[in-house]
């Protein structure tokens, strides 16, 4: 009996050192970022916005991202739904994958969706969109992409 109280007691501490070491205090500070995407002057329901930290020496941040909704406006999450992202640098990668399927269609008769933006939006290198997050409410101006 002491030895199954020893190895629980054992693997708890375990376990809170561990969870200790990915505590909240390890993460960077978020701020609110709101933005709108529109391509051809429309918006773009549903496509992929992500921040890119364009600071090098700087690996640990995080890429923040968020869903673009019905109306081309988005919000970022960072580590919790709509908390906004850490302060500095980013380039901006934005993606629009949709499919082709009807409503009804068998799984596996419909082509795999496809990124309905021109590529030079997926890659960091190519967009020419960029951002700086500062501390407090941040509203970015639309990125209005284009063919």
């Amino acid at each position: 009996m002491r030895i199954l109280r020893a190895n629980a007691f054992l693997g708890i501490s375990l376990l809170a050192g561990l969870t200790a070491g990915c505590s909240s205090d390890d993460r960077k500070p978020v701020f609110a970022v709101a933005g709108q995407v529109l391509y051809e002057g429309q918006p773009t329901p549903h496509a992929l916005v992500t921040l890119h930290p364009l600071d090098p020496a700087d690996k640990s941040t995080p890429r923040p991202h968020g869903s673009v909704g019905p109306d081309g406006r988005f919000t970022l999450t960072t580590y919790r739904a709509g908390d906004g992202a850490p302060p500095g640098e980013y380039g901006v990668t934005v993606e629009w994958w949709l499919t082709s399927a009807r409503a009804g269609t068998a799984e596996g008769d419909s082509l795999p969706p496809t990124n309905r933006l021109p590529p030079r939006y997926a890659r960091v290198e190519t967009s020419n969109l960029r951002v700086r997050i500062e501390a407090g409410d941040n509203h970015v101006p639309a990125f209005k992409l284009s063919r």
